[in-house]
């Protein structure tokens, strides 16, 4: 338990300090170029089944040589198997580059150069922010915000505390399949269906979760939980709405995404120095969930494996 609890805190602390690792030794862009390998290949006939067959394929993989390499350096030094442990946990979640894009897009809006941020918006969205105002553009950051909370911070987390580190590989493996092949275009449709499928599962709990932090956390618990209850279905996921829109109504601020859905109906419009209070509550938040983490790591038979 205690090396389960000192590479979590490690994990984090490297997030603090050092952020990402380059995309050469990055963990989660392996499973990328796996994925697109795998997506590439994919048949003309029997789509849905070989769908079925990556996703399951990409998780076990994942999963066998990321908890083979750090169980196997254990037997060499048990030290160097504890800074392999942290690694890989924190390339399963971002905190400290989700801060620093929004950060620098709130700088950006604030001093006037549009352009600017709007061409850092794709680290966030991927959605067309061609056209979108300060206010809408100032709401992908807050949406992100919200939704990655969930996604980039709490699952990869909820499902290490439960399963240590083929918990936090496996999530990772099923949301990065979900970003890259879970599409309901007419390419991925029969190959992603699995993949978006897995990953609505795997969110399920922790989407919800993130609610009742939200609402708890931001002391405005009867508005976020109203706008999430109000406004969770809108958006196309089982998952991501209720976030996004519990973390609005604890802002207190409407989110939009033109064209799609609208979120916290009767709320006033989101603008840029919104950003600010959005920044400070996801931090909160994740503070709030890492000192849990280390609680639970520390006071209880956990992680299961």
């Amino acid at each position: 338990m205690d090396f389960m609890l000192e590479a979590f805190l490690l994990a984090v602390a490297i997030d603090i300090v050092f952020g990402e690792p380059h995309l050469n030794f990055h963990p989660v862009a392996w499973i990328g170029k796996l994925i697109g390998f795998m997506d590439a290949h994919a048949p003309r006939r029997f789509r849905r089944i070989y769908g079925i067959f990556m996703a399951l394929s990409t998780v076990m993989l994942a999963v066998t040589i990321g908890y083979g390499t750090v169980m196997t350096l254990y037997q060499l030094s048990p030290f160097i198997s504890l800074l392999a442990t942290a690694f890989l946990l924190k390339s399963t979640f971002s905190l400290s580059f989700l801060w620093q894009v929004s950060w620098d897009i709130y700088g950006d809006l604030k001093a006037g150069r549009i352009e600017s941020a709007r061409a850092r918006l794709p680290a966030l969205v991927g959605r067309n922010t061609k056209g979108l105002d300060e206010g809408h553009m100032a709401s992908c950051v807050i949406e992100s915000l919200g939704e990655s909370f969930v996604d980039g911070i709490l699952s990869p987390l909820f499902y290490f505390a439960l399963f240590g580190i083929p918990g936090a590989l496996a999530y990772r493996a099923i949301n990065q399949l979900d970003a890259m092949v879970g599409y309901k275009d007419e390419k991925h449709r029969e190959t992603g269906w699995a993949s978006a499928r897995i990953d609505d599962l795997a969110n399920f709990v922790p989407a919800r979760l993130a609610v009742l932090m939200m609402a708890l956390v931001s002391g405005h618990p009867i508005r976020a939980i109203k706008a999430a209850m109000h406004d969770g279905r809108k958006a196309p996921s089982i998952n991501s709405g209720y976030p996004m829109a519990a973390f609005g109504g604890a802002l207190g601020v409407r989110l939009e995404k033109l064209g799609f859905y609208v979120l916290g109906e009767g709320l006033r419009p989101c603008g840029v120095v919104d950003i600010t209070g959005a920044i400070r509550l996801n931090q909160s938040l994740s503070a709030i969930l890492a000192a849990a983490i280390a609680i639970a790591l520390w006071l209880l038979p956990l992680p299961l494996i």
